[in-house]
């Protein structure tokens, strides 16, 4: 061995092992040259084969050399000496083991072994920092070729080993070396902290590496995480690494779990609790105002204690007071951290079975603390509570107790203004009832239905002398001894709260706490419940806190029974004040009351009772346990309905996070039993046809299921489930549902999973043939059939007899609605509709004489008479569609059907008497009378065949000629190619006929004459000649307009509704009639007549356009109608007509605006909806704009000026263009010289508030200040103005900052002195003019208005948008010299306004005037007198009348006979 003399002291640079300090220290003698570190290395090398490693000693320089001239190095040197200092390590470690073991070694031996491990590690522990510096660089080749598309350069001083397993193996060979009893070759035996901290210190390098936390670093993670174990368990480095581990997460956030991983590790396999300690010391002592500034390094901290506590909780358990500081704190990530810890801890330890109490009282506290922060102010902090509320009911953690306080905090949180909020508090609910401890089948109403019969049960079997044994001494005392018990419990709870303040002085910290904890309708039998039931799930801290709540509101309560047994055996604790002493001693006093009346008394009273016979002891207890179970499950059920009407709600949210949770929410509930949910379910039909393909995937899964998967029994039990279950969506549907339910079919028939065996139940079901099919059953299935007919006709089509049997046999005659239902789905035939320009194939018809068509006729004709059945009317309306849609030559059907049923009415008006029945017709002294429901009925289905008579004309026959023209030129085309080889040689004619051939004119001119053909039949034949709809004319007509003679409201509505149907025939009989037809719109008393008139009215202006729109004021007079329902039509037809360009937008557009205040939701919602859509068609909205300021601030109006700003606020959010709001700025400061009143002035100076002021904007204003300058003394002007400069200073740019305090100068010049006199607003002027001189100095882009730049310049510029018609209200008002010049101009067509000139702004025009005539009542009978005329007659010189082609798609509504 070699012997030494001296101390190798590991330095704090490589400096000082260059600078002898000391006699005995080590230093190294000289820096070999480059060319001389090879030599040693291999000297070194064979010193280590022959002497063994404690050669180091001599060959230590060699080494360090190589450190020093590390960069000058090559790749190959550096692996040999590094594989070469890992040999010695290997060996050292082998050594030292054998030495160790030996027990006592001289001094020498010590000496030399001691500098021998020192100056390995040493060097071992630089060699791994340097090289791991220089795998983490890159190399001079990757950084030149980073910038470049070509390939990388090879290193030729690159490494051939892998560093990652190389990395291992040294880390590896340090946790061996220090993994020995190293420690006694000190004397004393501590390591000294140099040394220590060489160690860690390489090991927190190698942790900074992002690379450390992949998974292929597994192994070096864990050997770096037991050399840290050894230095903390042997080496006393326990405080360090604590401090080094916050230090590490505070800037690097990939070691959060490694450390945790580390820090796990130090705790359970080398037992070092303290380092949890120092951790959360370290971390409760932070400033929570830097952790709030640091969210990165608080995010670490916060996951890093939670992944902590998830691997160890029983020893966090202990610290986690230190880190409840921060609960409160700003850091919403460190509540989240704590808030994991708390729920963590709870499912790993006190969640189990017999807990002390102190650790009873602790999982207390962190349930309430969990329960307090589901109201956190912070959205994450809510969302993360109800993730660990989630956990824990997951994992089968949550106390019975507490379900019923948790469901109804979470059901708060519904509503919360978080979608991530709101999402989990979905998941939570849904996850509650997967997981409930009651049952498999909560439904609410059985539940209650058993509780209230076990309820009766059990008190029937309670013996009437309970009650006196109830007061016995003996159950006195067991009470006695529950509450000393109890007492204790409190006492320990009170000793842990600490302070008085935060029990009994609560009003001092949360000075709301008394009105949260009492609401205003309780009363102290209701409180001193719920304190007695807070007891009893063992929430004595909420207990305490409304016991001390309620002596306050209720300050004599518990006085006049204070010498009961309530004041006895309370002792004196202490610590505890006197109002916490009083607190207890009413505790047990409401104790004593409530126990000695409850059920557990009494049975626990018949126990004592000598007397009773055993097995009536056990069935009472058995009894109460089944009361007490239903009790709860009722409870649940009910909470867990309370929150489906909020979820519904949600469905229709635009987060698509809510709607997928809503739908998992409501499905399992339906699989629970849950009855109420069906309404969630019926409502996710509606999302089928969404865009969002994740919604619609979910809800076809969702249905899929619920209906298409049940359990157990053969194919066809399935089968019969599927379809009850589908049946039960059919019940009680909406239109909308219905439609949506239909589409949903049509998927599942594609995708093949409604399979051939459910459609044969289903026509089983419809044919009554399976046992217990009720007719509900019956139509819920021929419904079904008709929406899988829509994705395969075959169904449909191969089984007509069948739906003519059954749906239109004997029970047809009777239940009308199967018939109705029947002709529903015969629609289903037919080709399918051909796209357009298209020629369409060959129709499907039955022949006229198809037993269809008779069964019809037959229910249709002895069904009349039924007036008590309902429905008849929708089973004509439906079987006329049918008749049109499959037969042959159907208006000869119709008129079959027409005659019998007034056959019918004829015979019926014999025999009725003359007191119950209506005339019929007025026209002669001999007329008959019938029955007024009979009439309707007539009336009804004379005037659907009259309406379906056209589209069958105008749809069907005009597509059948146009299918056998084009087949005939097929078939000419044909014959043609067969003569053009016999006529090739011969020479070509020219001819007219030949050339419009060529030209394709021949056809459009067969079209043409078609087509005029088609429309003289509809014009003169119809309902104008001499055919039986004809003869109903003046019928109709009568009883439409003879209110006094004819006073049944159905009759007058379907009279009315048939007229409109014959004026949608014939242009001709519409104008004739039209002014009856408004007449009956403005004066009819029924709210029905003018809702079905009005979407009457919107056909025809889509049908005859010409005619309707002299009339086009009255339409918009009935959005102020009394009715809701009349405005809600309304508003549907002129948006459906406005948006489709059949009417042109006027004035009576701000009739529109009004209804965005309407105090109808769906009446203001739709007004939005119209504006909104709008918006989208180029500039409209902004070219209504000024118009509609001056008419709705017009006090004449009647808008008030709330809803004026209400009304503008929404208007305006739609002008987004830089240079419309340029353009209005000028349009509105021009306004002002024609306002009123001061109202107006507070309106516009509003408008101007709402608008986008850039620098252009603010200009414009500022040129224009002349026109408001003087309205600036009114206060709500003058807030308006200054709400535009403070808006302005945060947008403009920073040129415009001199515009904006000149303009506010001005604007506060203007206000203070109001303008008393005229020479202050010269003043103002003078300095507007001197800054406008100014600004002119310096050459800008010249202005574009017409004061300034002149024709030429606008000329010049080219702008797309349409505002550029209205270019003349842009620009600033000519001179008086250059006015009538102007004024010679041709007029360009403006958009914004028709008939009002811009010097009567706010003078409403005649159509207003008129309308504010139309809102006075009317009287009734004045409706046969005063008939209405139209505002504007049509010039005759127009032209032909225009008329459109009607089809059924058209109408936006459906015409109806009863109240929509």
């Amino acid at each position: 061995m070699v012997s030494t003399k001296f101390d190798f002291l590991i330095p704090v640079s490589r400096d000082d092992l260059l600078n002898k300090t000391d006699v005995t220290q080590y230093v190294v003698d000289e820096v070999l040259l480059l060319r001389e570190i090879p030599g040693a290395i291999q000297d070194a090398k064979v010193a280590l084969k022959n002497k063994g490693p404690l050669c180091i000693l001599e060959h230590f320089d060699a080494f360090f050399s190589l450190l020093c001239t590390m960069k000058d190095i090559d790749a190959e040197l550096k692996e040999e000496a590094w594989e070469i200092l890992l040999k010695f390590t290997t060996a050292l470690t082998n050594h030292m083991a054998s030495v160790l073991e030996e027990g006592d070694f001289d001094k020498e031996t010590r000496i030399d072994s001691l500098n021998c491990v020192k100056m390995t590690c040493y060097l071992l522990c630089q060699y791994i920092e340097m090289l791991e510096n220089d795998d983490t660089k890159p190399n001079t080749s990757q950084i030149v070729n980073a910038k470049g598309k070509g390939k990388k350069k090879k290193d030729t001083g690159a490494w051939t080993l892998d560093w990652a397993k190389e990395k291992e193996h040294g880390i590896k060979a340090v946790l061996h070396l220090v993994q020995l009893n190293i420690h006694r070759l000190w004397d004393p035996p501590i390591p000294e902290e140099e040394f220590v901290s060489l160690v860690t210190n390489c090991c927190y390098k190698l942790l900074e590496n992002p690379s450390i936390a992949y998974v292929a670093s597994k192994e070096a993670r864990e050997g770096i995480a037991h050399i840290l174990g050894v230095m903390v368990k042997r080496y006393n480095h326990g405080l360090g690494v604590s401090l080094k581990v916050i230090q590490l997460l505070q800037h690097f956030e990939h070691l959060v779990t490694p450390l945790a991983e580390a820090v796990v590790l130090f705790v359970s396999e080398y037992g070092a609790k303290n380092v949890i300690a120092e951790l959360f010391r370290e971390i409760g002592r932070m400033d929570p105002a830097d952790l709030a500034r640091d969210t990165s390094g608080t995010r670490a901290y916060s996951t890093f204690i939670v992944e902590v506590a998830e691997k160890i909780s029983a020893a966090v358990l202990p610290n986690i007071s230190l880190i409840l500081c921060h609960l409160d704190a700003e850091s919403h990530s460190m509540r989240n951290g704590i808030l994991g810890v708390m729920g963590e801890i709870h499912i790993k330890i006190l969640s189990q079975e017999n807990l002390d109490d102190k650790l009873k009282t602790a999982r207390d506290q962190f349930l309430d603390k969990l329960e307090d922060h589901i109201h956190d102010t912070a959205a994450f902090v809510r969302s993360k509570v109800l993730q660990i509320w989630l956990n824990i009911v997951n994992e089968k953690c949550l106390p019975l107790n507490r379900q019923g306080s948790l469901l109804h905090l979470v059901l708060g949180r519904l509503q919360d203004k978080s979608s991530q909020v709101r999402k989990s508090a979905i998941q939570l609910i849904t996850n509650l009832l997967k997981s409930n401890p009651f049952a498999a089948k909560l439904s609410a109403e059985e539940l209650k239905v058993s509780y209230e019969t076990e309820k009766k049960k059990l008190d029937e079997m309670m013996p009437e002398h309970l009650t006196q044994d109830a007061t016995n001494e003996s159950f006195k005392n067991k009470i006695c001894e529950e509450w000393k018990a109890l007492q204790k419990r409190l006492m320990v709870i009170l000793s842990l709260e600490g302070s008085e303040e935060e029990i009994v002085g609560e009003e001092s910290e949360n000075k709301e706490g008394d009105s949260e904890l009492i609401a205003e309708e309780d009363t102290v039998e209701s409180v001193l419940d719920k304190i007695f039931v807070y007891i009893t799930e063992e929430k004595y801290k909420k207990a305490m806190k409304l016991m001390t709540a309620a002596k306050e509101s209720w300050p004599d309560l518990g006085e006049s029974n204070s010498q009961s047994e309530g004041d006895d055996g309370v002792f004196e604790e202490d610590g505890l004040s006197k109002n916490q002493m009083m607190i207890i001693k009413s505790l047990k006093r409401l104790y004593f009351a409530r126990k000695r009346t409850s059920l557990a008394s009494v049975t626990e009273a018949l126990e004592m009772h000598g007397t009773q016979d055993q097995n009536i002891v056990n069935e009472l207890s058995k009894q109460q346990v089944l009361v007490q179970y239903l009790q709860d499950s009722l409870a649940f059920a009910t909470l867990i309905q309370e929150a489906i009407p909020i979820i519904s709600q949600l469905l229709g949210s635009k987060t698509t996070s809510d709607i997928l949770e809503a739908v998992e929410f409501f499905v399992t509930g339906y699989e629970f039993g849950l009855t109420a949910s069906i309404v969630g379910i019926k409502k996710m039909l509606l999302l089928v046809s969404s865009k969002e393909p994740g919604i619609k995937e979910a809800v076809v899964a969702a249905y899929r299921r619920l209906y298409l998967s049940p359990e157990g029994g053969n194919e066809r039990s399935r089968a019969l489930t599927v379809v009850k279950s589908l049946s039960c969506l059919i019940d009680d549907a909406t239109l909308g549902e219905l439609t949506a339910l239909e589409g949903l079919i049509v998927e599942l028939v594609k995708s093949g999973e409604i399979s051939s065996t459910i459609i044969q139940m289903l026509w089983e079901r419809f044919t009554m043939k399976v046992p217990n099919t009720t007719e509900g059953n019956s139509r819920a299935a021929v419904v079904l059939l008709a929406m899988v007919a829509g994705a395969n006709m075959s169904v449909i089509k191969s089984n007509i007899d069948v739906l003519v049997k059954e749906g239109l046999g004997i029970r047809a005659e009777t239940d009308f609605l199967l018939g109705r239902d029947t002709c529903l789905a015969l629609m289903k035939l037919g080709v399918p509709k051909a796209m357009k320009g298209a020629v369409g194939n060959e129709p499907f018809r039955l022949p006229e004489s198809h037993d269809l068509f008779q069964r019809l006729k037959l229910i249709l004709t002895n069904g009349i008479t039924n007036l008590e059945n309902r429905y008849w009317i929708p089973l004509a309306e439906q079987a006329v569609n049918v008749i049109y849609k499959l037969g042959e030559h159907a208006d000869l059907i119709c008129n079959d059907i027409i005659k019998q049923i007034i056959h019918q009415v004829l015979k019926a008006s014999n025999s009725t008497e003359s007191g119950d029945s209506m005339q019929a017709d007025g026209a002669g002294d001999g007329a008959k009378s019938c029955p007024s429901g009979l009439l309707v009925r007539l009336i009804s289905i004379v005037g659907h065949v009259a309406l379906k008579q056209v589209i069958h004309l105008d749809v069907a026959v005009f597509g059948e000629l146009k299918r056998r023209r084009a087949f005939q030129e097929d078939k000419a085309k044909v014959k043609d190619t067969r003569r053009s080889a016999s006529d090739a040689t011969k020479p070509k004619e020219s001819s007219a006929e030949n050339i419009e051939e060529e030209l394709g004119l021949a056809g459009a001119a067969a079209e043409d004459a078609e087509s005029e053909y088609i429309r003289k039949i509809c014009e003169y034949e119809v309902v104008t000649g001499s055919t039986l709809l004809s003869a109903f004319r003046p019928l109709l007509i009568e009883v439409s307009t003879n209110q006094s003679k004819y006073t049944d409201p159905e009759l007058r509505t379907a009279a009315t509704l048939a007229l409109s149907k014959f004026m949608l025939v014939s242009s001709q009989f519409c104008e004739a009639h039209l002014q009856i037809l408004f007449t009956i719109l403005e004066k009819s008393p029924h709210p029905v007549i003018r809702a079905n008139t009005i979407i009457a009215l919107g056909d025809m202006a889509f049908r005859f356009p010409n005619l309707i729109e002299p009339w086009t004021p009255y339409l918009y007079a009935r959005l102020r109608d009394e009715s809701s329902q009349v405005r809600k039509n309304t508003i549907q037809v002129l948006t459906h007509l406005i948006l489709n360009d059949m009417i042109k937008v006027k004035g009576q557009i701000s009739e529109m605006a009004t209804c965005i205040i309407d105090h109808d939701e769906r009446i203001s919602n739709l007004a939005k909806l119209f504006f909104h859509e709008l918006a989208k068609k180029g500039n409209a909205v902004y070219n209504i704009m000024p118009d509609m300021v001056s008419r709705l601030s017009d006090p004449d109006i009647g808008v008030d000026e709330e809803n004026f700003r209400t009304i503008m606020k929404y208007l305006f959010s739609f002008i987004q263009k830089e240079k419309h709001c340029e353009s209005l700025v000028e349009k509105l400061c021009h306004r002002y010289r024609a306002t009123k009143v001061d109202r107006q002035w507070r309106d516009l100076s509003y408008c101007l508030s709402m608008l986008s002021y850039s620098e252009k904007c603010l200009r414009k204003l500022q040129e224009n200040f002349a026109c408001f300058g003087d309205k600036l003394a009114d206060e709500e002007v003058y807030s308006c103005f200054c709400t535009i400069i403070n808006k302005s200073r945060s947008f403009v740019k920073q040129e415009a900052k001199a515009v904006i305090d000149e303009l506010e100068r001005l604007i506060e010049q203007c206000h203070n002195k109001g303008l008393e006199d005229a020479e202050a607003s010269g003043r103002a002027m003078s300095d507007f003019a001197a800054a406008a001189s100014k600004r002119h100095k310096t050459p800008r882009k010249p202005s574009k208005t017409l004061a300034h730049g002149g024709r030429k310049g606008r000329r010049g510029r080219k702008d797309n948008d349409s505002d550029e018609e209205n270019i003349d209200e842009n620009m600033t008002p000519l001179p008086r010299t250059q006015r009538a010049r102007a004024a010679k101009q041709k007029p360009r067509p403006i958009f914004d306004s028709d008939e009002d000139s811009d010097i009567e702004l706010f003078q409403v025009d005649k159509s207003s005037k008129d309308s504010k005539k139309l809102e006075k009542p009317v009287d009734s009978e004045s409706e046969d007198s005063e008939p209405l005329s139209p505002r504007q007659k049509p010039q005759k010189g127009r032209g032909k009348r225009q008329k459109r082609r009607l089809s059924s798609l058209q109408s936006p509504l459906q015409l109806s006979n009863s109240p929509v």
